[in-house]
């Protein structure tokens, strides 16, 4: 019987890794790996050339980037108590709607329950909220992802995955930044 399961695992994971490959969608586990692995040290590893500063920022190019991402930085947030340091990859843009709605998708099924070993312990990333669906009514749409389980250096890891419609095109981020940033910064649009 166990036999069988594993089997059935395999294979369901195999169709799955079709899939993607057929749909144009290629895994950003690895990558988002290890960025999250560097979030305890607020990405300073990951933090390449300096780029042009916009008001009120401190930003570098990743070392770090997902595979055809369009832009990949790291964003500094100065505040009152520290600099919030954000990871942000700009995934993918398009004018058409269908083509958005099924890449944001495939990139939140691609995130959604992905285990990853932090130290000696393993944790998945959960959706902080049940997900939510890209519509051409709403202009901006994020669904987040923490662990599933309390890991000390991670309390505050948030996986954003972004959906908006600017220059009239239809854009989508994934962020990780740690949650004390909202209640105390609001970044400026990009």
């Amino acid at each position: 019987m166990k036999k069988c399961y594993l089997f059935l695992l395999l294979l369901s994971t195999f169709s799955i890794a079709q899939s993607q490959i057929k749909n144009g969608s290629t895994s950003i586990r690895s990558q988002l790996e290890k960025v999250v692995q560097q979030f305890p040290n607020d990405f300073s590893s990951l933090k390449g050339e300096p780029l042009p500063n916009e008001p009120q920022t401190i930003q570098y190019a990743s070392t770090v980037a997902i595979t055809d991402a369009l832009d990949t930085r790291i964003v500094g947030y100065p505040s009152k108590k520290k600099i919030y340091w954000i990871w942000e990859s700009k995934l993918f843009a398009t004018e058409e709607f269908e083509k958005f709605k099924k890449q944001y998708k495939a990139y939140y099924n691609d995130i959604a329950g992905r285990t990853l070993m932090i130290k000696t312990s393993i944790s998945k990333f959960v959706p902080s909220n049940a997900y939510e669906e890209p519509s051409e009514d709403f202009r901006f749409l994020t669904n987040q992802f923490q662990f599933e389980k309390d890991q000390e250096d991670y309390k505050n890891l948030v996986i954003d995955l972004v959906a908006e419609y600017a220059n009239f095109e239809w854009v989508i981020y994934l962020r990780v930044y740690d949650k004390e940033k909202d209640s105390e910064i609001k970044p400026s649009g990009n």
